[in-house]
Order: structure tokens, then sequence, then C-alpha cells
């Protein structure tokens, strides 16, 4: 099996949707910072896999495709609240962040999951 087998999007997702959680509950910039952050992480790690939906599509198929901008996009986020939380910018940060649940909505869509 490639090596980009062994990354399990699903349990990424689930710490995706954890850390969104507690970044929509901070109230300073240093938790909002760590939340963001780990938030990142999870993103880039559901990035760097393949959904168990999608394992038989080919590499260039629409639905890889469409995952690949979805998460492309949402990482992008994370980093415009994150450049505000480093800021001090707290209302703002989680304003940004709260953008990431309609980017999850509008590519769950795309994707029927």
């Amino acid at each position: 099996a490639p090596a980009f087998a062994a990354i399990d999007v699903g349990d990424a997702m689930k710490e995706m949707g954890k850390n969104y959680r507690l970044v929509m509950k901070d109230t300073d910039a240093t938790s909002l910072k760590q939340d963001l952050a780990s938030l990142r992480a999870a993103a880039v790690k559901a990035q760097s896999g393949v959904p168990g939906n999608m394992q038989k599509d080919a590499a260039d198929s629409a639905n890889r495709k469409t995952f690949a901008a979805g998460m492309k996009e949402f990482i992008n986020q994370v980093d415009v609240a994150s450049k505000l939380a480093d800021e001090g910018k707290v209302p703002e940060a989680k304003a940004e962040a709260a953008k990431l649940k309609d980017l999850m909505k509008e590519y769950h869509g795309k994707l029927g999951v």
C-alpha cells in the first residue's frame, strides 16, 4: 500500500472538528493561537491523505480535486485567522475562523459527505 494510505482522513477530520469547537470557545489570543495551530496541523494531516470514499478514485478525479481544493482553501482560511490571532485581534480572528464552518458545509455538500 502507498505510504499516504496510513493517514486516516476520517480521524484527522474528527480532530479538525474538535479543534474548531475549541477555537470558537477561546477568549484569549494565547489559547486561540494554540488551537488554530492544532486545527491547521489536523487539516494538513487530512490533506495529505485520501478519504476512504475516494480510495478507488483516480488521483485526478473530480472528487479528489474538489477535496484538495477544499483542504487548501480551509488551511488558507486558518492562516488568515492565525495572523489576526498573532496580532492579538481575538474578535477578528474568531470572525475569520467562523468562516471555516461555511467552507466545511460547502465542501461536504460538494462531496456528498
